[in-house]
């Protein structure tokens, strides 16, 4: 049964497209100031008085329903609202920001012993404006941890995993510090490259250099301010930064070539990949035994199985 439904969205993601017979409908994804999202479709959008964009506040008319196993809003009209503060309406972390904070700074500060990365940590934090942001980032504009606090969760969650495989291997394998000093600031550069305060929209400097090449330049500046950074860890570090993507055609400039950078590699695909499933999960009410609909990145749809029984 469909269940009507009246509520103020922020249009967070917006994809327009035509039916078979040439009638106009937009996809959509919907938040709202709970922290909630909802995946939406319009049909006959040209009927609306305006042209729906990303970060428009909008009054929402329309039903629940089941569409392959999953719950979207089908949406009979939409109301543009004007004066409405769209930061309220971005999707939010459910994690504690204060608590994984406190959390990286205490893993950060048990694995990290050499004085000149410890100063590149405390460069880091002293940098009032870009510590804020770094806290406040979303991760992506929308494949993972695309929400406020995402890139904060998303840093923790590599640094920890880094610190666990390295230890796995040992210290006469990898550089342990090394490869946690490159899950720390691998993706640093989305404070520049992702404006919060515009639905997550790429700036200008972010479109024209990418995260990468924005987060090299940040890490440079703090370790020309510490005397004596040793040139081999610079590099090795910039290394790490650079190649983090792992292919070319993924925008690294340079593929893996130590065994730490390919760690942090395969750590931030599978940090990033759980995060798409669960945000699936979550976004489109996948139920136990249910699928996502078509991932349009990973190509795939997402099957959430539920636990397995245990004897």
């Amino acid at each position: 049964m469909d269940l009507g439904i009246t509520k103020k969205y922020m249009i967070f993601n917006l994809v327009t497209n035509t039916t078979k017979d040439n009638r106009p409908f937009i996809r959509m994804t919907l938040t709202d100031t709970d922290g909630g999202s909802m995946n939406a479709i319009m049909f006959d959008s040209n009927k609306l008085s305006f042209e729906p964009a990303r970060g428009q506040v909008v009054n929402v008319t329309g039903a629940l329903q089941q569409y392959n196993g999953v719950t979207q809003l089908k949406v009979s009209d939409m109301v543009l609202l004007e004066g409405e503060d769209a930061n309220e309406f971005l999707p939010k972390s459910d994690k504690d920001a204060k608590a994984m904070e406190d959390e990286l700074k205490a893993v950060l500060q048990k694995h990290i012993k050499s004085s000149y990365f410890k100063s590149l940590c405390n460069a880091f934090y002293a940098d009032k404006a870009a510590y804020t942001l770094f806290k406040k980032s979303s991760a992506a504009k929308s494949v993972h941890h695309a929400y406020i606090h995402g890139l904060l969760e998303h840093t923790l969650s590599m640094v920890k995993l880094s610190a666990l495989i390295c230890d796995f291997y040992g210290k006469e394998n990898v550089n342990k510090e090394l490869t946690v000093m490159g899950a720390l600031f691998h993706d640093i550069g989305k404070i520049q490259e992702i404006d919060i305060d515009n639905s997550f929209e790429y700036t200008d400097e972010g479109k024209l250099l990418g995260h990468l090449l924005l987060g090299i330049n940040m890490v440079d500046k703090y370790i020309e301010s510490i005397p004596d950074f040793p040139k081999k860890a610079r590099d090795l570090l910039i290394h790490l930064i650079a190649s983090h993507h792992g292919l070319l055609e993924y925008g690294s400039p340079k593929r893996p070539k130590t065994k730490e950078a390919f760690i942090l590699h395969y750590v931030d695909n599978i940090d990033a990949r759980i995060n798409s499933f669960n945000m699936a999960f979550e976004r489109e009410n996948v139920e136990e035994g249910g699928w996502s609909q078509y991932d349009r990145i990973l190509e795939r749809q997402f099957y959430n199985h539920g636990l397995i029984p245990e004897e």
